[in-house]
Formats: C-alpha cells, structure tokens, sequence
C-alpha cells in the first residue's frame, strides 16, 4: 500500500488527441515536478488506469466518438475508498446538445473538474495538485481501512479463543460439580448448574420474562428431578430476576417428586459473568461500539483534508481582502470588503470545529472569557438543535477569566446540547449559563477544592435519568440510547476535559424534570489578550529581515509573500522542500523559514529536519491548515505555528516573534495570534 501511495497517487495521465497538446501539458506538468503519462487513446487510458494513477487530463475532444462502456465501467466500479479525479479541458460552446453532452459526462465520471479554454498554466497546475492531493488522501484512507480490518480480524479471532477458553473451563466446572453431587447425596445435598448462555441475562422486561422463565424452570427441574408446585412459581421467577440483578440466586419452594410427596426446597446459587462483570451476550452490543469508534475514525481522517485544503482557500481569500482593504479608502469598496472577510472568518470557525472533530487541531490552553465563548456560539447551537427548542443564555456580569482551550470547550458544550436536544424530542428548552463561584459562595457544590472557579451549565427540560443510570453516565461506553445511534463517550469526553483544565463536574438529573451538567473551571488571574483590528495599522519595528516561504499552494504563498513585502520584509519564495534547500544552500542572508507543513515529496517536518541538520540555530515558523505538531514524539512539538486562514497582523506578529525569540529579545508588541505547542 505505501508503494501505491508513493507512485500511483502521483501520476498524472494526460490524453489530448488533437496535436501537440498532449506533450505540451506533459512538459508543463512534469516542469511543476509531476510524473506523467501520455496516452493516445481512450482504451490506453482504460488500461493505464488499471495499473493505477493520481489524477486524469483529458481534453473533451478525446470523448467524441469514441466506445466509451468499458471506460465508463471502470469508473463505476471502483473499489468504495477510490474516486479517481478527472480534470477535463472544454471549450464554450452555446449548443444546447453539447451541454447535454458535457452533463452526462459529468454525471459519468462522478468527481470530475471543468476548466475552461484558454487556459492559464498556473490555474492548470494547481488544479492537478489539488487531484493529486485528494488521490493520496484516498490511497491513505484505503490503508488505514485495510488495517483496521486487519485489526478486527485479529479481535474477532481473540473473541473466539476466549470464548473457547470459557467453554472449557465451564464444561470443567460442570464435571467438578457432578462428582460434587455424587459426594453430597448421602447428605440429601445436591448441585445444579443451568447452562444460560442461550438465554437473555440482562434484566428482562416484564411482559418478556415469562417466556424465558418457563424455559429456564423446565431445565432446573429436569436437573432436580422434582417439580416446582404450580402456586409457588412465581417464587421462583422472583428468585431468578433477582439473580439477574445482584447475581445471587435464593429459592425457598414447596416441589413435589414421583411419589407425589410434597417439601420444602431451599437453594442457593450464583450467577457467573465473565471478567469484565458483562454476561457473554453482551460480546454484540460490545463490538458493535467498536465498529462505531472505527468509522468515527475514518470520517475524522477524511474531515481534516477537507479541513486542511479548505483552509488554505480561506487563507488566500482573507489576506487579499485585507490588501485590498489597504489600497483603497472608497467606503463603499469597503463595505463589502468587509462583508466578504466577515463570511470568510466564519467559514474559517466552522473548518476549525471540523478540524477539532478530526482530532487534527492542537489543543492548547488560553485566557478566555466563557460569556464572549458563549455568546459566539448562539448560531452554531442554533443550527444544531433546531428551531423546535428554545436557547436561552444566563450569562453573569464581570465574568472570571479562566485558562482553557476554547475549541475544546465549544465541542463539550456542543455534546452536551445534542444529549439534551435527543432528551426533548417533543422540544423544550436549553440553558447555557455561567456565574463565578467564590470560595465564601453558600451555594458552592459540596466536595469541590477551596479555590475560586467559573462554572457553566448545559440544562434541559429533557426526561432526565434515573439513579443508576446517572451512576454510571461518566463511564466510557456507557450509552442508554440503541445500538449505532451513541458510542457513549461524550460524557466521558467532557469529565477528560474538565479533570484535563483541573476542573470538576457535576451532574444533577431526575426523571421528568431534565438533566443539568455544570463544569467548575478554576480562575485564572491572567488578563485576557488584547485584540488588534487586523483592518488597521500593522505594527513592524522596521528591522530589516528576509524571509523564505515555502507553500506549494501557488495562491497561498503569493498572499504570504505580498503580505510580507507589504510589512518591508525581503522575501525568497520556494514552491517545494527542494527548492527551498536549494535557496538555502546559495542564499547566506535567510533569517527565518516561513514552511508550510502538508506539502508533496518532502512535507514541512522533513524539510526543517534537514535545514536544522545544517543550521541548528535557524529560525523556523510553521503555518498549516491543521495542526500536525501534537504527538508526544514530534521533535517539533515545541516550535512556533501559525494557523490557517491568518490575518496580516496574526502573519505580522508571527514572524516577529519568531525572530525575536531567535534572538533572545521581546518582540514590539503584545498580541497572541501565533501559539507554541505544549507536549500532551
């Protein structure tokens, strides 16, 4: 699979009939650093598509008469990771027939690109890259499907080795207390044991027990060899769901034997789980939370590529905005400047809420204010819960700081709204509220450590929970809802954040009167961060400094490096590790590498190894789409990374925090746009 994700993935197959298109775009494309393919038919690129490739150039031309079934019927049969991109070179034509054409096509290929004639070698280039992108994305997703399989696999057969483990040791048992049963009968003492694993061994419903009952009764008296009185059976059907409860069985029965002689039988017994504490007919429901966990797995995988790609077009949209926002005092060409970076700003929050869902975003800790937190999340909860709940926010005034990691406080208390929008199906209403809980407050939780917290709550007017369920809620696994619709760890996710920011939980619920989940963050004494109008000034000392950028994203780097000319930096652009290397290896005036960290060949963390190997001391900065720095073993985890899309002052600060830091000095002004990552 790696060889596949390292060759196929990206090879380009270029097939354009008409003259001398085919090895003109080969050559520009193998120029950009892509292998190519140049096919001279539509069966030839069937053929080259078997053996497998990263993307597809095909001009519309080469579709015109041609058999296209089997080629069609390779597309739709691809295996369920693959779907093989297709860029298709076109031509405007207003015949209605050609649109048709063009249509039906699209709708054939499946993921298919149009890009109209003329067209720019820049646009052409860029447009295969992303393909490229998204094929080795797919190739990784079908690796990483194949070895949870694998791992499945090897579950399933762990499963059956137990299993046969406990049957043997069970049919052991069962002979040990057979001969026990022959030494007890002198004593008019006897043995039994009933074999249950055919049967239900969670608490049954009452309108199902007897059912199973009977069944059950007809092998204990068989084994007994004496029937229980019909007036005494319901002592025994107490005894046994009692069983099923505490594991401990107790009878007392009048049972009647072959000479119609009726006594008083009493028994005990024991109910035997596996060690776990589950019954064995439990394996189902466990295996099924698996599979669940696996696929969320999966969609986080694919979620951060979208996430990353995304982020690098808001990257570009924003910054320019901010440029042109710059070079122009029309208020009017403001005005919707403004109203277009607004829009812009808000896609960037919901690529970051995808990015924390596929555990792509570094978590770190800030100074945050909970009511600010709060109140900008009304549209997301909004959208989330639906319009048949009511949301409300009590927000206290003069509200604490505390130091938290505000995406992962947003996904908490995202969770925690789902849970109460599924306990009100018939609508209700949700509260958010926060308050500061002083060590003096009388209505301060009993247990909670003497210090000063802020508390925030998630309440519904759901229908609650019953003692032994809220016993239990914080549980990993735990879920009251059916099997494939909860995997039970949300309320375990918001105890690991809480005890993660040296917090408590508290959970407070009836049945009939809603659920209230409040999380006891501490106070933090630290002033919250200044905010800087990205649309005004950007502060620069002015010290004179070049800066090499290294993004293969050609609309990225040309934002990064008009944005950095526009603060008086000197700039040295590389589109790839090699180039960058190269620029290095002739330039001795480079005081800072601007990388970017998800790029083909050579990514970001290979690229800064080898310049490190060679400079120690040199000053790097890492920008990306999501965050790649968090592993525990990433000699990088302690470097400087600005997020994507940035704001020209957030670019600003970074870069000259960078070199301050490099330098040993402070840097000139005081904001936190840029992070450094703490090991976790």
């Amino acid at each position: 699979m790696e060889d596949r994700v390292d060759v196929e993935s990206k090879r380009v197959l270029v097939l354009a009939p008409t003259g001398r298109d085919s090895a003109a775009a080969c050559a520009l494309l193998q120029q950009a650093g892509m292998t190519c393919k140049a096919c001279s038919s539509i069966e030839e690129l069937h053929r080259e598509l078997a053996v497998g490739a990263g993307a597809a150039l095909v001009a519309e031309e080469a579709f015109f008469a041609a058999d296209l079934s089997a080629f069609f019927g390779w597309v739709g049969n691809q295996p369920p990771w693959s779907d093989f991109p297709f860029v298709v070179l076109t031509t405007h034509r207003d015949d209605p027939r050609v649109r048709r054409y063009t249509l039906d096509l699209i709708e054939k290929l499946r993921n298919v690109t149009l890009q109209e004639r003329p067209i720019q070698s820049v646009t052409l280039v860029s447009g295969l890259q992303a393909a490229l992108r998204a094929r080795t994305r797919q190739y990784e997703a079908a690796k990483y499907l194949d070895e949870r399989e694998q791992a499945a696999n090897r579950l399933e057969a762990l499963v059956r080795e137990r299993t046969r483990q406990l049957q043997e040791a069970n049919n052991q048992l069962v002979a040990a207390q057979e001969n026990l049963t022959m030494a007890l009968e002198a004593a008019q003492m006897r043995t039994w044991n009933l074999d249950l694993p055919g049967y239900e061994t969670a608490k049954p419903p009452k309108q199902n027990a007897a059912s199973q009952i009977w069944s059950i009764l007809a092998e204990w008296s068989r084994k007994v060899g004496e029937e229980v009185l019909p007036e005494d059976r319901g002592m025994f059907e107490a005894a046994f769901l009692q069983a099923l409860g505490s594991g401990k069985f107790h009878l007392e029965c009048r049972v009647t034997g072959s000479q119609d002689e009726t006594r008083w039988l009493v028994a005990e017994g024991h109910l035997y789980r596996d060690e776990g504490g589950r019954p064995l007919t439990e394996r189902r429901q466990v295996e099924e939370s698996l599979r669940q966990t696996q696929k969320l797995e999966v969609i986080g995988q694919l979620t951060g590529g979208v996430a990353h790609d995304f982020n690098n077009l808001l990257t570009a949209v924003l910054g320019n905005i901010e440029l042109a926002s710059l070079r122009t005092n029309d208020q009017n060409v403001l005005s919707v400047l403004k109203s277009a970076g607004h829009a812009a700003e808000r896609g960037a929050k919901l690529t970051g809420q995808l990015l924390a869902f596929a555990r792509k975003q570094h978590l770190a800790p800030r100074v945050v204010s909970l009511n600010e937190l709060v109140s900008g999340m009304g549209d997301l909860l909004l959208q989330t819960i639906g319009a048949a709940i009511r949301i409300e926010t009590v927000l206290e005034k003069d509200i604490w700081a505390v130091m938290i990691d505000p995406t992962q406080l947003e996904l908490v208390i995202l969770n925690l709204a789902i849970n109460s929008r599924d306990a009100m199906p018939n609508g209700g209403r949700l509260t958010v509220a926060t308050r500061n809980i002083a060590i003096s407050d009388r209505n301060r939780p009993a247990g909670l450590p003497e210090r000063e917290y802020v508390a925030i709550s998630v309440s519904d007017t759901g229908s609650g929970m019953p003692q032994e369920v809220t016993a239990r809620a914080f549980e990993p696994f735990f879920t009251t809802k059916p099997i494939g619709q909860g995997t039970g760890l949300g309320l375990s996710q918001v105890l690991g954040f809480a005890q993660q920011s040296e917090g408590e939980v508290r959970l407070n619920s009836r049945p009939g009167e809603g659920t209230t989940v409040t999380i006891f963050l501490p106070r933090s004494r630290e002033s919250l961060p200044r905010v800087v109008d990205a649309a005004g000034p950007v502060p620069h000392t002015g010290k004179a400094a070049t800066v090499l950028v290294v993004d293969d994203d050609a609309a990225v780097r040309q934002l990064t490096i008009s944005a950095l000319k526009a603060l008086n930096y000197r700039v040295v652009e590389a589109d790839s590790g090699r180039v960058a290397l190269d620029a290095i290896r002739e330039r001795h005036d480079i005081d800072l590498a601007l990388i970017d960290l998800v790029m083909p060949v050579m990514n970001g963390r290979q690229l800064a190894t080898r310049i490190r190997a060679a400079d120690p001391a040199r000053a790097i900065l890492f920008m990306t789409g999501y965050d790649d720095l968090s592993g525990t073993d990433d000699s990088f985890a302690s470097e400087m990374v600005i997020q994507k899309p940035f704001k020209l002052v957030e670019l600003a600060a970074a870069v000259e925090r960078t070199l301050a830091v490099r330098d040993g000095e402070q840097p000139a002004w005081n904001v936190t746009p840029i992070r450094q990552p703490k090991r976790t």
